[in-house]
């Protein structure tokens, strides 16, 4: 079971506030004559961090199953082990005044999330205190895109870097992600939020989950969050022949231009169109995404093209270039 709820910190943040207006401080004994023995509320709130801020916003969520333990500052075992509602909140009552610090159990995290700020942050409850306050971020650790191809499936990756491509842009709704340190596509690919576009060279997070498809790794059923525009992407030039092969696999994903490769071949594949072209150094499939409306009957045999695209695996040990969109082709 995943340790959060998927439910939008609008309602987290209500829920603290609550809290703070019905918890009481108690002062037991206090007209008896004794010295009073004030105990308040600790109230934690536990949220994952699921687009790399590091401060709340309205595209994380907050984690619900979640256990925390409440221990004294100077040391010493778990006074109490709270779990966390369906709000992301844990509430400790009763508690006396002093220093507490509160550890979140490292068994309910799993492999993928981990602990980014507000484990064991000392908490003073003071005698004029209701209640203490206390915010846990967990967070997905990033990393790069060069890490996360070298990853067994099934593990949760944070990612971040730019768009080669767009979700808008083929049919399978895969997109490439790029960083300095290699290429990878997006499978399944969708947004966090209300976003409903975005463009090339977007700077973006992304938390996926690794897999593979056509014998290449890929980060699936990724879940993109837009930073920021940035300028569109720059191709990398190549011949056909390492297009064909992908620089035997290096380049898997990558934004590529070919240029005066002269047409052998066309066909429908439904519903994509097909065209061979080699400049010389080898052929290379370009695939027109059926969602790209192009004159097919222009891909002549002998005629030359330069073509810009991201490089797609068909699972043979060969690549495909696919364009972006029309703008992508040359006919010469």
């Amino acid at each position: 079971m995943k340790p959060y709820r998927q439910q939008g910190l609008a309602a987290w943040t209500v829920a603290t506030l609550l809290l703070v207006g019905v918890t009481g401080c108690e002062n037991a004994g206090s007209t008896l004559g004794f010295g009073s023995f004030q105990t308040g509320t600790i109230a934690v709130a536990v949220y994952v961090d699921r687009d790399g801020t590091k401060t709340p916003t309205t595209f994380d969520t907050v984690a619900a199953q979640i256990k925390l333990d409440l221990k004294p500052a100077a040391g010493g075992g778990a006074l109490r082990t709270g779990t966390a509602d369906a709000q992301g909140l844990v509430r400790f009552e009763r508690v006396p005044v002093g220093e507490y610090a509160g550890s979140v159990v490292s068994s309910a995290l799993g492999d993928s999330l981990r602990v980014g700020a507000g484990d064991s942050t000392v908490v003073t409850l003071a005698p004029a205190d209701t209640v203490a306050e206390v915010i846990v971020r967990l967070e997905y650790p990033e990393i790069s895109v060069r890490a996360a191809r070298a990853l067994v499936p099934g593990r949760r990756v944070f990612l971040r870097g730019i768009l080669l491509s767009t979700i808008q842009t083929f049919r399978d709704t895969t997109v490439h992600l790029a960083d300095s340190s290699g290429f990878i596509r997006l499978t399944r690919a969708g947004f966090l939020g209300s976003t409903t576009g975005n463009n090339a060279g977007d700077s973006v997070t992304v938390i996926g989950t690794t897999g593979t498809r056509a014998g290449q790794p890929v980060a699936d059923i990724a879940r993109i969050v837009r930073l920021a525009l940035r300028p569109p992407p720059i191709p990398i030039p190549v011949s056909s022949g390492v297009a064909a092969t992908a620089n035997v696999g290096v380049l898997d994903a990558a934004l590529v231009q070919v240029t005066a490769a002269l047409i052998s071949d066309s066909a429908t594949v439904s519903p994509d169109f097909r065209v061979r072209a080699s400049d010389g150094s080898g052929t290379v499939d370009v695939i027109i995404d059926g969602t790209i409306n192009v004159n097919r009957t222009v891909f002549v045999p002998g005629r030359s093209m330069n073509v810009r695209g991201v490089l797609v695996p068909n699972g043979t040990g060969a690549w495909s270039i696919k364009p972006r969109d029309a703008s992508d082709i040359q006919l010469n």
